[in-house]
């Protein structure tokens, strides 16, 4: 049985259109119909009833289609495995990182550890905070760092509890911050789990307008751009700050409210343990800063 035999029946049995599965793998539609009947000779059963140029997957196709799509990932992790090894990777870690730290501290993380862990091979993904805990959890990532703790039995590590600076443009920088909180627009952020905090704060200040932007990145760039203020941890904002991109504040109603990181897994295995180490070194001498 071929592989790809396996992969046009899967987009095949998906779309039920033959011409369209040729156009998603870019090759022909003839291919596509001599891909599906040796397969269907090697099983000896149909897979899809037809009926002129229309076909439907049938009961059996619907059947082998869970199988042919877990044989695939099988196929595709071996070859996957294969290649890291030959180049000399033994093992691999997948990160699932919150964009906050992946725009900040992750660079110089992943930064040290390939240095101090040539073998190990990495995969990061983004996803937010409230997603990570659960990730972690079904195994979809072996490590999570996040701005949330989780609700599941796993290990759990806090890196850093950073204070938060309201950040303005660099024109605003002679204005003093409570003027500014009365006067500008402060940018919010649905998933930080401290601006419940700072609102309460900022019931001493009745004339505030805020508008949410979900992305702190699009933040910054708001704020450089003039459009409003915002409050931030100092790791996302330390870069833009040392190149007086924005001119930062620390404003002493809110000094209590911190921005919390925290390093999440559910097994632990000596791989984890450097990098978990790393995470900790990143974190200590960014408070030292």
């Amino acid at each position: 049985m071929e592989t790809e035999w396996l992969r046009t029946f899967i987009v095949a049995a998906k779309t039920e259109n033959f011409r369209e599965t040729a156009e998603q793998l870019f090759i022909t539609q003839s291919t596509v119909s001599k891909h599906i009947q040796h397969l269907e000779k090697e099983l000896q059963t149909t897979l899809f009833e037809r009926q002129g140029k229309h076909v439907k997957l049938n009961h059996i196709g619907a059947h082998f289609l869970q199988h042919a799509e877990k044989m695939l990932v099988t196929i595709d992790e071996g070859l996957q495995n294969t290649v890291s090894f030959l180049n000399g990777y033994t093992s691999q870690l997948t990160i699932g990182v919150a964009p906050q730290i992946a725009n900040s501290t992750l660079p110089v993380i992943i930064h040290t550890f390939q240095q101090q862990n040539p073998s190990i091979q990495l995969t990061i993904e983004l996803l937010r905070s409230n997603e990570i805990g659960e990730a972690v959890y079904a195994g979809k990532v072996d490590i999570g760092l996040s701005k949330l703790t989780s609700t599941r039995d796993i290990h759990t590590v806090l890196l850093a509890q950073e204070p938060l600076h309201l950040i303005a443009p660099i024109s605003k920088r002679v204005t003093d911050a409570h003027t500014l909180l009365q006067q500008e627009t402060i940018l919010t952020h649905e998933y930080a789990p401290y601006w419940q905090d700072i609102q309460q704060v900022l019931q001493q200040f009745p004339s505030y307008k805020s508008m949410q932007i979900n992305q702190t990145e699009v933040i910054k760039n708001f704020v450089k751009h003039g459009l409003g203020i915002a409050f931030l941890p100092k790791s996302v904002i330390e870069a833009e700050s040392h190149q007086q991109l924005l001119h930062s504040f620390s404003v002493q109603e809110f000094s209590h409210i911190v921005s919390s990181t925290y390093f999440l897994a559910k097994y632990v295995s000596a791989d984890i343990e450097a990098f978990l180490a790393i995470c900790q070194s990143v974190y200590k001498g960014l408070a030292l800063d």
